[in-house]
């Protein structure tokens, strides 16, 4: 957004964005080598919580890519089994919803994931969840697509104990099942305007890092 009123650029301050760009994009790097969390914890993770919480998420990971944009890592995730893979579970770039909509840079919206024969079930699998409704939304920062924002609706296995097996379609689940809702582009619409502000968000950090302002 322009300044709303008349300016000039000051030729000193121009020379230096793209040195300043180039230092990003050395912090950006070193931050993905080192701590990748360190990019999103705090403001730009509490606003992707009130986000999630205002479309009735049941939670949301953010990942971000790494080693040459091959894998994408979870770096954040609001749910009660972060822990068991935020920081570890490594999805190659080009599978899964996910990583289409990383590759593509197109967000995405699904309903009925677990039957979606394009899905990596390999974390559903692990946790005892099935996806049933996914948004995903690329994230940009410091002028690359650098990962992924995910929303989801999760149907959780031990709730349903009369189940012998992992569903295939609907008709496996018990006749007294609803599964959850599937979002609506208004949801799809909120995630895409707080991926562009988690970016925004994120490259001013890195800023902060390069001039020694951080807060």
């Amino acid at each position: 957004m322009a300044a709303p009123f008349s300016s000039f650029p000051d030729p000193e301050l121009s020379s230096l964005e793209e040195k300043l760009a180039l230092r990003r994009e050395h912090f950006t790097q070193h931050a993905l080598q080192q701590n990748p969390a360190a990019l999103v914890e705090g403001l730009p993770a509490r606003l992707i919580q009130q986000t999630l919480a205002s479309i009735q998420a049941d939670e949301g990971s953010l990942w971000l890519a790494l080693e040459n944009s091959q894998i994408l890592l979870p770096v954040w995730n609001n749910g009660p089994d972060a822990a068991r893979f935020v920081g570890s579970f490594r999805l190659p770039a080009t599978q899964g919803i996910t990583g289409l909509v990383f590759t593509s840079g197109l967000a995405a919206s699904e309903s009925e994931v677990c039957f979606h024969q394009r899905q990596n079930q390999e974390l559903d699998h692990s946790l005892g969840v099935l996806t049933w409704a996914m948004l995903a939304v690329p994230l940009k920062f410091a002028g690359e697509l650098r990962g992924v924002i995910t929303a989801v609706r999760l149907i959780r296995l031990q709730d349903l104990p009369e189940l012998t097996r992992v569903p295939e379609s609907t008709a496996d689940f018990p006749s007294h099942y609803a599964p959850p809702a599937a979002f609506t582009p208004g949801d799809l619409s909120a995630m895409e305007t707080t991926a562009a502000a988690v970016g925004k968000l994120t490259e001013h950090r890195l800023t902060a890092w390069v001039l020694g302002t951080e807060e």
